[in-house]
């Protein structure tokens, strides 16, 4: 049965990740260097000791990796200023499914807890979440399981009993590491044959969640 989701953010819940590669991408550019859209799938979902280890491999020595950080958060600023947040399909009506029927709800994102609790605001779904977990609160990122470790634990949810969803390879290795239920909803990165097995299931958007939830607990008899 499942008692608890805890949410990925960044390409699960919003449609930030194309934009987070694009401002890496940019920064580099104004360095003079060049990030790969291979680094760029690479480093989603990943800690920020692997995303700093592998874009400077990838962009080469020129990189200055503060400054390319800077630019990237300038960029990313200014676009969702203009812009704004752009919400996946089904995330509203997953959120209001699970708050009707008692099922509790942490954020789980790497991302920092300012940052990302501008963005709930900003997309009015922040009232739907119960807690909230962040990267710059956990000492080991993804794909490490501490985020969902911690997530189940403010929430007083057993882990066995929690459901991960995530759309990046290194989240869902995290899930599986914390011994959670997993399911994947892709995002830019389609599951491989390997990632299909070890998933409890692989849903094309927000809305196939519910119905797996409903089955889960419908077998286990709530």
């Amino acid at each position: 049965m499942i008692r608890a989701v805890l949410f990925d953010m960044d390409g699960l819940m919003f449609d930030t990740e194309r934009l987070y590669g694009r401002a890496w991408q940019n920064a580099a550019i104004l360095q003079g260097c060049k990030i790969s859209d291979e680094a760029i799938l690479q480093i989603k979902g990943a800690n920020k000791d692997l995303v700093y280890e592998i874009l400077k491999k990838d962009a080469g020595e020129g990189f200055d990796i503060n400054k390319g950080r800077e630019a990237r958060e300038e960029y990313i600023t200014n676009f969702i200023s203009k812009h704004g947040i752009t919400k996946k399909k089904g995330l509203e009506k997953l959120l209001i499914f699970l708050k009707e029927n008692n099922i509790k709800t942490c954020l789980a994102s790497s991302t920092k807890r300012k940052v990302a609790l501008s963005y709930l605001k900003m997309a009015d779904v922040y009232k739907y979440f119960d807690d909230f977990t962040c990267g710059d609160e956990i000492e080991n990122g993804k794909p490490a399981p501490d985020i969902f470790l911690k997530a189940a634990g403010k929430l007083g949810a057993d882990i066995t009993e929690s459901l991960v969803l995530e759309d990046s390879i290194n989240g869902i290795n995290a899930g599986l590491s914390a011994g959670a239920r997993v399911i994947m909803v892709p995002d830019t990165i389609e599951p491989t044959d390997e990632i299909r097995k070890k998933v409890d299931a692989v849903e094309p958007d927000l809305e196939g969640v519910i119905e797996w939830i409903s089955k889960e607990n419908g077998r286990a008899g709530l």
